[in-house]
């Protein structure tokens, strides 16, 4: 049986820009050194990180004309051409994001712009990009915020054409995107506590609390989405699916960790790749942990190192949730 096909969706990316400021303050006037510069947004690191990994997607999404190379000659060089971009042009520029890290005082700091309006013939012609794109044998994730000009109810359109194509869907969102999930029996969904909160309805200020609300949206208990993988940064995540559920966590000296931009993202990369390969759950969300780890460690998101992903996977520990 062949591997399923990847695809991301990015529907608000970013042009991500890292400076470091040491005993950064506001309101004064600061030096600043850049160490980063990349086209980002979750679906973008997420085909990224699995171009390193040496796995194929497409990556698709809305994209500002004047980036679009920049987009695509940044993920085509990664992996020797193993990412298709398959962006669809809006006629606006795309958002920056800054991100301030103080090495003295271990701060970071982000400024998130709104990014671009789109229009309704652009929501039109991403939904016949889901639907050209959509079929079975293909996971399909629509990872990030929605844009100016996406409702909610768009969204779940969106995703509606992509699961009657046959497509297996994950979402990785936030904001108002969650208010089109509720009750969609989704492939899986990869959210923290907060967003895990606004859709069950079930508070997860704990990790009890957030096995709780995971377990009763995941199929364990007959719940819509067949997987649910729920954050917790620091702590590591909770996996609950139809017949199985992990806990896992990675020892790391906190020391190490310089940005936690794109952890997720990494992930959920880790993940589908080792899913892929393997059908093994338990083994994805330790390869999942381990390169989320390695993603941290480095001030570029997206940017993970063979020598990282090998430690951290050592250093992964999982069990069994209840």
């Amino acid at each position: 049986m062949a591997a399923p096909r990847i695809v991301t969706v990015t529907l608000n990316p970013a042009v991500d820009r890292v400076l470091e400021a040491p005993r950064f303050a506001v309101g004064k006037h600061v030096t600043a050194r850049q160490v980063a510069h990349y086209p980002a947004g979750k679906g973008v690191i997420v085909s990224r990180v699995l171009s390193h990994l040496g796995a194929r997607s497409v990556a698709t999404g809305f994209v500002g004309r004047n980036e679009l190379a920049m987009f695509e000659e940044h993920l085509e060089r990664v992996g020797e051409g193993h990412t298709v971009c398959q962006f669809l042009i809006v006629r606006a520029r795309t958002r920056d994001n800054t991100t301030i890290v103080d090495p003295i005082d271990d701060t970071e700091t982000h400024i998130r712009a709104e990014g671009f309006t789109v229009q309704p013939d652009d929501v039109g012609r991403m939904m016949s990009k889901v639907g050209m794109l959509a079929r079975r044998g293909v996971v399909m994730a629509f990872c990030g915020s929605l844009p100016p000009g996406l409702e909610p109810g768009a969204f779940a359109s969106m995703l509606g054409r992509a699961r009657e194509q046959g497509a297996q869907v994950i979402v990785d969102s936030s904001g108002d995107a969650l208010k089109a999930l509720k009750g969609q029996p989704l492939w899986m969904v990869k959210v923290n506590a907060q967003e895990l909160a606004v859709l069950t309805g079930k508070p997860t200020e704990t990790e009890d609390e957030i096995r709780v609300a995971a377990r009763a949206l995941s199929a364990f208990e007959g719940g819509p989405v067949t997987y649910v993988v729920a954050t917790r940064g620091a702590d590591g995540a909770i996996f609950y699916g139809p017949d199985t559920a992990f806990v896992g966590r990675v020892s790391v000296h906190p020391g190490r960790i310089v940005s936690t931009v794109g952890c997720g993202d990494a992930l959920l990369a880790g993940m589908l790749h080792e899913w892929t390969t393997s059908a093994d759950w338990s083994a994805a969300l330790k390869r999942g942990l381990a390169i989320a780890t390695a993603n941290a460690v480095n001030r570029e998101a997206g940017l993970v190192k063979d020598e990282d992903i090998r430690e951290f996977e050592a250093a992964t520990m999982l069990e069994r949730a209840g």
